[in-house]
């Protein structure tokens, strides 16, 4: 009996204890004079996140106007009992981004490198100083002159694109040809991907069962304990890494080592060049980051799994959420077939780089789908700084070492005081007459700064490629199928939950 009681006591003690620490831990943001939004306990803010109500980009926004947040600079919310710091203010934005880096080297998003090494070393999560090791290395891929030569591949894909859609068949119940666009727009740019990185034919298009298709279904597919685990590797990396939350499975891991292993065997080899990723990794392997040559292998087949997930993955989402766009605007749809037409008829039916690269109302379209659907919602940072950074003049504040900073990039991109009627579909906000009213850092599809998307150019031209060669033929149009307002996955880089299913109609352009 006496023992029962003590038992009791000593559960509500730890109840107590919990309680009162959870209610000094909540009210850090409020001694230090920040706004924020009212968290839940031992959970903080992180509902909607572990329960996944949402997608990490309607997450994302409705922090961003939230009553508490709304005409604030900075705002906090806790991630368990972590603070972590929201910024609006784009001013704050810029010296974060890019005047102050080095402030904010490091991204705030991480995985346990014995867990996940192909996760932990890749040049998307890696830590400096082998982040800006790495990144100058790879950023040799990226100039101009290389985009230029590797266009010749892009547009061959581009080509293969076109002929397999003009291949298919309507269906005969319906003489109707539908399609899923984001899984057609995934097989083209898998095929680009392996061509340009890792020089490997991977016909998706013809096969699309293949390993390369396949794997990369593995890696983005939605299952909720992998949307579960990949938002506890961007808001609570602490909890990832106790639980061994892995970007890459074992399963993905061994196929992407598989074939970059093959890749690197057989151009070291023949000595053929090519002036892509392979090239660069080899000259990495010549000058390594690491002396453990076991370690400088997985650095090396890190930076090819990111280029294989984040080129594929994000190119041909953005192609699905123009074909989507395109599809309920006639008009805007028209116009853009217009100037492709004149622009093939110009160049004798070829694609030339400085073409695709010229043709305006392509960009315009590209521009305004990537403010509507970022790839990705958010851009997270961690304060580097030994000594703290203060915010000041905006906010009497400043950020401690090691606190995650967040950029809700979807939240700025949709907010009517920087683009009026914000969810409407308008390429005309990039006009030429236009696009200078636009408010500096209050579009970041790429992010900004020394951390912006290194592969931002040829994600451009790999997506504008295939846009032309589905609309050269074909027009798309709306299904019974197709929603009037998407709703987004519930997966970290946004994407249509149920996919995009849309007619395509033959039409060939003359």
């Amino acid at each position: 009996m006496a023992l029962g009681a003590e038992f009791m006591i000593l559960v509500l003690s730890i109840i107590l204890l919990v309680y009162y620490i959870s209610k000094y831990a909540f009210k850090y943001w409020q001694r230090c004079g920040i706004p924020f939004i009212p968290p839940t306990f031992l959970i903080g803010n992180m509902k909607e996140i572990l329960l996944l109500e949402e997608s990490p980009a309607d997450i994302m926004r409705n922090f961003y106007n939230h009553v508490v947040a709304r005409a604030q600079p900075v705002f906090g919310i806790f991630l368990f009992y972590t603070p972590a710091l929201i910024i609006r203010d784009l001013n704050l934005i810029k010296r974060i981004l890019i005047k102050d880096f080095n402030h904010f080297a490091n991204r705030f998003s991480t995985v346990d490198p014995h867990a996940d090494i192909l996760g932990y070393y890749n040049m998307f999560f890696v830590k400096n100083p082998e982040w800006k090791e790495v990144r100058t290395s790879i950023t040799p891929v990226f100039t101009s002159g290389k985009l230029k030569q590797m266009f010749g591949l892009v547009s061959e894909i581009g080509n293969q694109l076109d002929a397999h859609l003009c291949s298919l068949k309507p269906d005969p119940k319906t003489n109707q040809l539908s399609l899923e666009m984001k899984e057609m727009c995934a097989l083209y740019t898998t095929d680009v991907i392996a061509s340009v990185a890792y020089g490997i034919q991977a016909n998706s298009l013809k096969n699309p069962n293949g390993e390369f298709r396949s794997n990369g279904r593995k890696i983005f597919g939605f299952t909720r304990w992998k949307s579960f685990n990949v938002n506890l590797i961007f808001f609570n990396p602490v909890v990832a890494k106790m639980i061994r939350s892995r970007f890459f499975s074992d399963e993905n891991e061994k196929f992407l080592k598989s074939a970059i292993y093959s890749a690197l065997d057989i151009r070291e080899k023949t000595g053929i060049t090519r002036n892509d990723l392979i090239d660069i990794l080899l000259s990495l392997k010549k000058s390594p980051i690491k002396d453990d040559p076991k370690l400088m292998g997985d650095i090396l087949v890190a930076q090819a799994a990111v280029f294989f997930t984040a080129g594929y993955e994000t190119a041909s989402s953005t192609m699905s959420f123009s074909l989507y766009e395109l599809c309920k605007d006639m008009e805007c749809q028209n116009r853009l077939r217009e100037e492709i037409r004149k622009v093939l008829k110009e160049n004798n039916g070829q694609l030339t780089y400085d073409a695709v690269l010229n043709m305006e109302y392509l960009n315009m379209v590209i521009m305004e789908v990537l403010r509507l659907y970022p790839p990705l919602p958010f851009l997270d940072r961690e304060c580097t700084s030994r000594n703290g950074y203060s915010l000041e003049p905006e906010v009497n504040f400043t950020v401690p070492n090691g606190m995650p900073v967040y950029i809700p990039v979807y939240g700025i991109h949709r907010d009517p005081e920087y683009f009026p009627d914000p969810d409407k579909f308008d390429p005309e906000r990039f006009s030429a007459a236009n696009k200078d009213k636009i408010v500096p850092y209050s579009y970041m599809p790429f992010g900004a700064g020394p951390h912006n998307c290194i592969g931002e150019r040829f994600g451009l031209i790999q997506a504008k490629v295939g846009l032309i060669n589905v609309l050269r033929n074909h027009f798309v149009k709306p299904t019974s199928k197709t929603s009037l307002k998407l709703k987004l996955g519930r997966a970290l880089i946004i994407q249509a939950e149920g996919g995009i299913p849309c007619e395509l109609v033959k039409d060939p352009l003359e």
